[in-house]
């Protein structure tokens, strides 16, 4: 079935790299040998590894070597290992409010609950002040330095100082999720956090949203001294992903797919944003919604007019057809904001023109 705008990281049926990724495949194939008999490395495979490290160190000023790389099943197998390794028994973590809900998910599951700190972001991204004065003994944070998510802003130059400040002085670690830096419509990207001071930082990446979201294929880099202890956790998931993957992973990065697959997709989106923007400026009564300001990423953020519920907004909307997230669950209890998140990738300018108008309507209506 296809996608259902607004869907939030769907890539776009047309960008989606279909033919090189079949052409590797099957020449790996022909080429390889029968299926291996024996367990793989719960690293992953040296080739992606080494494919990894090489192009996190060019793209993103990531320092490390390839025995640092850890291949997962995406981001949020990455946070999950991250929590095991990284917080013990009555150790507090500082997360991002508003946060990715995966985050909050995985600590609430596994009972640490308690453990979570809720920090709030404002326009420079996390309030490294507010975390001092609220949990300064913490023993992680996990941030979306990048391009912060829900809301979009990076985190900025000052605040990464002080993050960084903080984690030395406390021997703490810094998770960091770069989500969606890739996709940058304006400026250059901020390096990642993990090349200043990569004896503090967890750096995780995905495949999933810049490929294909059924690609469960992503990293964490490590630093040294953490290598076994990730190692160690991951045995007891599911060891490693399918190796045929990691193996056209690695080509498709190595022969320089990748590189020319985020170059043109960011000019799709970068045009499929500004439709989007577009339509719904003219939709909607500015006095109703209104985005946040963000110039990054597959999504946007629409806010909502006090009194308008999210909730019940997103479930009126996909019953109109139309696929939104709330965004006041992302928040801590008595903490919320209302507004939307819009995904804009995967759609053609029709389909997603007829949806933003229908969403449009649910808004106004909602607004009554």
């Amino acid at each position: 079935m296809p996608p259902i705008p607004f869907a939030v990281s769907v890539p776009g049926g047309a960008t989606l790299p279909d033919a090189a990724w079949r052409r590797l495949g099957n020449r790996l194939r022909a080429r390889g040998p029968a299926a291996p008999s024996g367990y793989g490395d719960t690293r992953g495979v040296d080739a992606l590894r080494e494919a990894i490290a090489a192009y996190v160190r060019r793209a993103r000023s990531v320092r490390c070597e390839a025995a640092q790389v850890i291949v997962t099943s995406g981001t949020q197998q990455g946070l999950y290992l991250a929590t095991q390794v990284l917080l013990g028994e009555g150790e507090r973590a500082w997360v991002e409010n508003p946060a990715y809900r995966g985050i909050t998910a995985i600590l609430e599951s596994t009972g640490r609950r308690e453990a979570i700190v809720r920090v709030p972001v404002d326009a420079e991204g996390l309030d490294v002040d507010a975390g001092l004065r609220l949990a300064p003994e913490a023993r992680a944070a996990f941030v979306t330095p990048s391009h912060q998510y829900p809301l979009g802003m990076p985190l900025s130059v000052a605040r990464r100082d002080a993050l960084l400040d903080w984690a030395r002085a406390r021997d703490a670690w810094i998770v960091e999720d770069d989500y969606d830096s890739e996709l940058r419509y304006a400026g250059h990207p901020f390096p990642a956090l993990q090349g200043l001071d990569p004896r503090r930082v967890v750096y995780l990446g995905t495949f999933s949203k810049i490929l294909f979201p059924s690609l469960r294929l992503g990293y964490a880099i490590v630093p040294p001294e953490l290598v076994a202890a990730f190692r160690g956790a991951r045995v007891l998931m599911d060891r490693h992903p399918p190796e045929a993957d990691q193996h056209v992973l690695a080509a498709f990065i190595g022969e320089g797919h990748l590189d020319r697959h985020i170059r043109r997709v960011r000019g799709v989106y970068a045009a499929s944003r500004a439709r989007l923007i577009a339509t719904l400026d003219a939709a909607l009564p500015p006095e109703l919604a209104w985005r946040e300001p963000s110039d990054q990423g597959m999504h946007l953020v629409l806010w909502l007019a006090p009194g308008v519920d999210d909730r019940r907004v997103a479930a009126a909307a996909l019953e109109a057809g139309v696929a939104v997230r709330p965004v006041s669950p992302m928040y801590a209890p008595g903490t919320a904001r209302a507004g939307l998140v819009l995904g804009f990738g995967g759609y053609d300018e029709a389909v997603m023109e007829a949806a933003a108008r229908r969403l449009a309507a649910v808004i106004v209506a909602a607004a009554k």
